[in-house]
Parts: C-alpha cells; sequence; structure tokens
C-alpha cells in the first residue's frame, strides 16, 4: 500500500487463503425465494477490533481498514489468493474512535480516521497522519466519498452540525456548514447518484435530512418524507433499472425501512418492511450487484438480516447467524460480492455471496 514507511507494526494474524476459503453455506428459511446466499463467516486474521469494517480496492489489491480495541488504526489486503497479516501504522496522533472511512481517489488510497481529541486524521497511500480538522471538533466518524473529480469529506461538528471539505488533487477547501443548521446525531452518509453527491444524515428529531451537490452548488436541505421517526445513520443507493435512489433507515421502534426518491416526483415516504419479527439496530447496508439490491440490516439480536430487491421485494428475510456487533457492509472485489463486519468477539470476518445455482 503505497509507502511502508508507517505499516511496521503487525499483530498475530492467519493468512486465510483466498476470499472463497471456507466459505460454506448456511441453512436459512425461504433461501429459494432469493437469487443466492450468503455463505459462513471467515475470520480475517486476528486482532481484537471495535466499530465498522469498512474495504477499498486500489491497484486489484482489497485494503480492509478496522479500528482495534487498543484504539490504533489496522490495515490488511488481499490480493486475490491470500489475506495479508493485519498491521498498523508505526506511530498515530491520538488513539482513534469509530468506524475508518477509507476512499480511493486518483488511483490511491485515503483513510480518516477521528481521534479521541475529537480531530479528523488523514493518510494517503499508507503515509504518515495529517490533521484535517483546521479549527473545528468532531463527534462521530467521518465519511468519504468521491464525485466528479473531487475527494469529500464529511462530518458532524461539536455543534451538532453537518460539515465539508474538499480536495481537488492539489489543495483542500476549507470546512463549511451544510445543513441550514440542521443537526446530525449520528455519522453523515453520501452517495454520488443522478448527477448529484446526495448527502444524508438523521437528525435528534428523528428525521432523515438530505441536500445535494452538483459540483457548483447546494439545492438546498430537505427532510425525507413520511411519518415515521428514525434512528442510527441511514444509507442510500441509487438502482439503476429503476432510475431511482433507494434510501433505508431504522425507525424508532427498531424496524426496517424505505424511501424512494424519482426525479421530478419526490420521496415516496418511508415504508417499514413485512415479515421479519426482530428488530433492527444500526446503520443498515444495500449494495447493487447485477442489477439487484443486496439489503442487510443487524438485529437486535445480533444476528445480521438479508434481503434482495429485483424491481420487487421478497417477501423472506435471510439470517446470516450470529456475531454482528456493528454496521455490516459489502463490496465488490474480482467480480464478486462479499459481507464483512466486526464480531461481538472482536474479531473481523468476510462472507462471500453465491449466485444461486453455483453451488459450493
Amino acid at each position: 500500500m503505497g509507502s511502508e514507511s508507517g505499516y511496521q507494526r503487525l499483530i498475530k494474524g492467519i493468512a486465510v487463503s483466498g476470499l472463497t476459503a471456507v466459505l460454506v453455506g448456511t441453512t436459512i428459511s425461504g433461501v429459494l425465494a432469493f437469487d443466492g446466499e450468503y455463505g459462513k463467516g471467515s475470520k480475517v486474521g486476528g486482532g481484537d477490533y471495535k466499530a465498522s469494517t469498512y474495504a477499498v480496492t486500489a491497484d486489484d489489491t482489497l485494503y480492509q481498514y478496522a479500528t482495534g480495541t487498543d484504539g490504533s488504526a489496522y490495515y490488511t489486503t488481499y490480493d486475490g489468493e491470500k489475506w495479508a497479516e493485519w498491521s498498523a501504522w508505526e506511530s498515530q496522533p491520538s488513539k482513534y474512535t469509530y468506524d475508518p472511512a477509507p476512499v480511493v481517489y486518483a488511483d490511491e488510497t485515503y483513510v480518516t480516521y477521528r481521534g479521541e481529541d475529537e480531530k479528523y486524521y488523514l493518510s494517503v497511500g499508507g503515509g504518515e497522519w495529517t490533521d484535517i480538522s483546521g479549527k473545528w471538533t468532531f463527534k462521530y466518524a467521518p465519511y468519504a466519498n468521491v464525485y466528479g473529480e473531487k475527494l469529500y469529506i464529511y462530518g458532524v461538528g461539536n455543534d451538532g452540525y453537518v460539515y465539508w471539505k474538499h480536495y481537488d488533487g492539489a489543495e483542500w477547501s476549507k470546512w463549511a456548514e451544510i445543513g441550514e443548521q440542521t443537526t446530525s446525531a449520528y455519522e453523515v452518509y453520501a452517495v454520488d447518484w443522478n448527477g448529484y453527491d446526495n448527502v444524508f444524515w438523521t437528525s435528534e428529531d428523528g428525521s432523515v435530512y438530505w441536500n445535494r451537490w452538483d459540483g457548483s452548488e447546494w439545492s438546498g436541505t430537505k427532510a425525507l418524507s413520511g411519518d415515521y421517526k428514525v434512528q442510527y445513520a441511514p444509507y442510500a443507493v441509487g438502482y439503476a433499472p429503476e432510475k431511482k435512489l433507494y434510501a433505508y433507515a431504522v425507525t424508532e421502534d427498531g424496524a426496517p425501512a424505505w424511501n424512494v426518491f424519482t426525479e421530478g416526483e419526490g420521496w415516496s415516504d418511508w415504508k417499514p418492511y413485512e415479515g421479519l419479527a426482530t428488530k433492527v439496530k444500526n446503520q443498515p447496508n444495500a449494495y447493487v450487484y447485477e442489477d439487484v439490491q443486496h439489503l442487510v440490516f443487524t438485529g437486535a439480536d445480533d444476528h445480521a438480516y438479508y434481503t434482495e430487491y429485483d424491481g420487487a421485494w421478497s417477501d423472506e428475510w435471510a439470517d446470516l447467524g450470529d456475531n454482528y456487533a456493528w454496521d455490516p457492509y459489502q463490496y465488490e472485489y474480482d467480480g464478486g460480492l462479499y459481507l464483512t463486519y466486526t464480531g461481538k468477539n472482536g474479531s473481523v470476518y468476510v462472507k462471500e455471496y453465491e449466485a444461486a445455482g453455483d453451488g459450493y
């Protein structure tokens, strides 16, 4: 990963030979209702981690990041055959809290963490950490994404307002408030869709707010319509077959819910899903793979639950098993779809999605 100068301290790890190693199918109800299923989880090396884990791909190598219970930032890589050992930077300016925010920009890895000192720190290509906070301090984890030709960092200031800054490859902009003084009770989420960078956050009053950037100006902060109040950070994904934007959240009663935006029509209102008796928690995750939306929620029982949308919702939920402590995350690598998560036992796991009829 770029410079190795920051990656000198290793923790014990067992290389997993291939993402597909020991990923065998689990028994779930309603499997025939789905186009496929996730198999059994495979532990990625050793170590003890807190918060959600995330992965990005640069130069055909998968980079996975996690936050250690010791407050260190850790990463591992997968080259298509085996995992490397988890590594930590040789030094960092503060112990880190919450989720990492990795992204690939201009073919290089960028990862941002929040320190215990409430500052945001950025490492590029595994290099030294840089404080990108300026005079600001932040309450929650950062979020990073790429829109157009710029890298964007979003965060919630200690005043509760939503802020952003961007990088054009040469210099950073200043931090600016974008939520028209609406507050966020959780980390921010953003997705590039339909020519805009769409930014979402959940306020203390249970509303999900949305603003979008077209590269020149913001459209204006709006609350997503609907009678339901929500909790935790929202998630959203564009669905090309319908040319619509789908937002997902957890209601204040612990139900999974969705809301759909159609250009020129607006949002459809929040609608709770049916068919799942278990209450859910944390930020959900959605990923579009082969024109199917794959949706995962963490249950209040620490199981994960999965369903699909291919133009019509399945009426079944698959129980993906227990040991889910934080937000699930799905990603694509080398043509395959994967689910990764941090377990209640502090280990990081990955599962492979197998299409129906592929076998194991």
